[in-house]
């Protein structure tokens, strides 16, 4: 039989106060980090971006903007369970990507040929 140690401590009511706040049930929506978490996913979202149509031009700085959306967004996300909730997010998120690079990437060539800086 192998030798065994064994240590522990007793904690007081205050350390198991202090231990378990953190992870205290949640209180719904009104939870400071679920409020603070929904202003991060909605102030990471450009303004204009809701009401953009097909009438509207992009100009690099809002595709800028998109790109800033997408990496916050993804952050946060990327924490995520694994899950279809999560898959779908980041999926989405992938999908515009990629139509970003490809408009960054359609500018960038008119920017060459016409010899102005994008």
């Amino acid at each position: 039989m192998a030798r065994r140690i064994s240590q522990s401590i007793t904690p007081t009511t205050e350390d198991i106060t202090l231990l378990r706040g953190p992870f205290a049930p949640t209180k719904g929506g009104g939870d400071p980090v679920i409020t603070a978490l929904r202003k991060v996913l909605k102030d990471g979202v450009p303004t204009w971006l809701a009401k953009l149509s097909e009438e509207q031009e992009l100009t690099q700085p809002r595709l800028d903007e998109i790109k800033s959306a997408v990496a916050t967004r993804r952050q946060i996300i990327e924490v995520l369970p694994e899950g279809k909730a999560r898959e779908d997010a980041l999926a989405a998120l992938d999908k515009a990507v990629t139509i970003v690079s490809e408009m960054d990437n359609e500018l960038s060539g008119v920017a060459a040929f016409s010899g102005t800086n994008a």
